[in-house]
């Protein structure tokens, strides 16, 4: 019987029977497949992610998710491992792109005021522990939405400020206004970030 979505010429007749076997549920074939090709693309990932385990595997158990669901699309006309590794390459990028933003919305945390601002928002946290890198990162997604809604350009003044370093002075020149006017724009603005964030924070994390 003729599987769906598979080609009659193959080059890869191993591959496409344990895809097929994936496709008609056979859990011993999904483990195989896991148990297969995890280690492989761990280490077709591992330079190409500047050697950081972590992130390796993380992008890998992605692709390998991608990967059995999208199955049945498998056709056996390339080897299973060549075509995990192109889907491999796209959660590399994707991953890439992701940290790149990651990276600079964090600065935020390292200016004080604005720092001051987020974690006053946190105080009531029952664990009286400190944010790890991993907790801080989990609210950059928040960070951004509450940076993209501020009204009165509220979030262009802090991301030009802690997010593109520009200067007080340089705002100023951009704008064409005082550097008075900049500092009483900023400060609104982190008060108005404050408020919108604890919002957001609530209902994400404690409604949620």
């Amino acid at each position: 019987m003729k599987l769906p979505g598979f080609s009659q010429n193959v080059l890869h007749p191993e591959d496409r029977r344990l895809a097929g076997r994936m496709i008609k549920g056979d859990e011993r074939a999904i483990s195989e497949f896991m148990d297969i090709y995890f280690p492989r693309l761990f280490r077709f990932a591992l330079g190409r992610l500047n050697n950081d385990a972590g992130n390796a595997e993380e992008v890998v158990q992605q692709a390998l998710t991608i990967a059995a669901r999208r199955i049945v699309t498998y056709r056996g006309e390339a080897s299973l491992m060549t075509w995990l590794a192109q889907i491999c390459r796209r959660e590399m990028g994707r991953f890439t792109r992701k940290q790149s933003a990651r990276n600079k919305v964090i600065t935020l945390f390292d200016d004080e005021p604005l720092a001051s601002a987020i974690l006053d928002t946190l105080e009531s946290d029952d664990s009286g522990k400190p944010l790890d890198f991993t907790e801080r990162v989990e609210l950059v997604s928040l960070v951004h939405t509450v940076l993209d809604g501020l009204p009165n350009r509220h979030g262009d003044f802090l991301e030009w400020k802690y997010i593109d370093g520009l200067s007080v002075i340089e705002i100023a020149q951009r704008l064409n206004i005082g550097t008075e006017a900049v500092q009483s724009q900023l400060a609104r603005a982190k008060k108005t970030f404050k408020h919108a964030f604890s919002e957001l924070y609530e209902l994400h994390y404690r409604d949620g």
